[in-house]
């Protein structure tokens, strides 16, 4: 079983009511985060620190999700190849999930997500 309060999560949202609501599921499981707006800043944060996961969201001004773990997976280092990336989207039909996953992402949670869901996924990535 997954220790949560030993995990990092990078938090990738336009929205900082979802930013903030998803932060507070986080920290309520023990869960340290970081959170930015948007792919370049996913990518910068992801240059300066280590994390455990990503909930990445697909849709962003500057550059959305999709672009942004394209980058990440291409970066040639074990780390950044291997690290898990989770889309958090509104998104829900079956080719939406298919071309998130080739993507590079690992799993796929439609919003508005429960703890349990979220904490499902971590757990089958991360178990």
């Amino acid at each position: 079983m997954i220790q949560f309060d030993k995990l990092t999560a990078l938090v990738v949202d336009d929205d900082p009511i979802l930013r903030q609501m998803v932060g507070k599921e986080l920290e309520s499981i023990g869960v340290k985060f970081k959170a930015v707006s948007n792919g370049n800043e996913a990518i910068e944060a992801l240059k300066e620190k280590r994390f455990d996961f990503v909930l990445m969201d697909i849709q962003m001004p500057v550059q959305d999700g999709l672009d942004a773990v394209r980058w990440i997976r291409d970066i040639n280092n074990k780390y950044h190849q291997n690290l898990p990336i989770i889309a958090v989207t509104s998104f829900e039909k079956k080719e939406h999930t298919v071309g998130i996953l080739e993507a590079g992402m690992n799993d796929h949670i439609v919003k508005p997500f429960t703890l349990e869901k979220f904490m499902f996924s971590i757990n089958k990535i991360l178990g």
